[in-house]
């Protein structure tokens, strides 16, 4: 996942309007901004048919500069598919650096390599044998970000996940835009395709969002201050387990504000 506001870039003059990670799933190119820390928490529950699983997920983020941030990430997992007693345990940690190397002109365009290690909780399947673990994973996605006057941003993602351990890779796409209501709080939209090395589809999801910093009036002359956000997303089409996903994200940030 992943997942910051565009805290460097942010000026009482201009709304925000990124669609960005968390709640959705299309990250944006922003960072925290000079040693600017964001902290997400957040939660997940998802339905896969007559199956469910939920995810309370750590990520913490620090700003370096004006166009670095360094990423670390880890889930505690539950999982309760058909015919199979519920299971939890921490899911697998994931490290990341993301670079914002172009920014113009409402263009913002970066890099955020990630790595995925294999330390993640083991599942068993229905006769309670263990089930192989997802392996290590590098992922290299491309963030791109415009600006659409003062109210509205356009969003595209592509990454590639190279698994480690021989077990599939991924294709990445995303779309997605985002409007800004009033100062504090924006609407997103995306869709969402995970795809085999093929390109052939696995899952495609469309999810709508809302993301808003309550009582900002108390946070104006804060050094910190802590949005909340939620998001609603449904699968379409086909997908590779043959049965339909919704998925519902929430939580809040504790984001310490850039300094210089």
């Amino acid at each position: 996942m992943a997942c910051c506001a565009q805290a460097a870039a942010e000026t009482e003059e201009s709304a925000e309007s990124d669609v960005s990670s968390p709640p959705m799933d299309l990250d944006d190119p922003g960072t925290p901004g000079p040693r600017g820390i964001e902290v997400n928490f957040v939660g997940t529950l998802t339905r896969v048919g007559p199956g469910h699983s939920s995810e309370g997920l750590l990520d913490a983020n620090l700003g370096i500069g004006e166009r670095l941030q360094l990423k670390y990430e880890r889930p505690y997992v539950t999982e309760h598919a058909d015919g199979t007693e519920l299971q939890k345990g921490l899911g697998a940690t994931e490290i990341g650096v993301k670079w914002r190397f172009v920014d113009s002109h409402g263009l913002e365009i970066a890099l955020y390599p990630q790595y995925q290690f294999d330390d993640g909780f083991t599942l068993k399947d229905e006769e309670g044998n263990p089930e192989e673990s997802e392996g290590r994973s590098a992922y290299f996605p491309l963030l791109i970000s415009e600006s659409m006057g003062r109210l509205y941003t356009l969003a595209a993602n592509y990454g590639y996940r190279r698994n480690l351990d021989g077990r599939g890779n991924d294709n990445n796409i995303a779309l997605g835009a985002g409007r800004a209501i009033g100062w504090d709080g924006r609407v997103m939209a995306e869709v969402f395709s995970e795809r085999d090395e093929s390109f052939h589809n696995r899952q495609t999801d469309a999810r709508l969002g809302v993301f808003v910093l309550p009582f900002p009036k108390s946070f104006e002359h804060s050094n910190f201050e802590t949005p909340i956000y939620a998001s609603l997303g449904h699968s379409i089409g086909k997908t590779e387990s043959g049965e339909k996903s919704t998925t519902f994200v929430f939580g809040f940030s504790v984001i310490r504000k850039p300094r210089g």
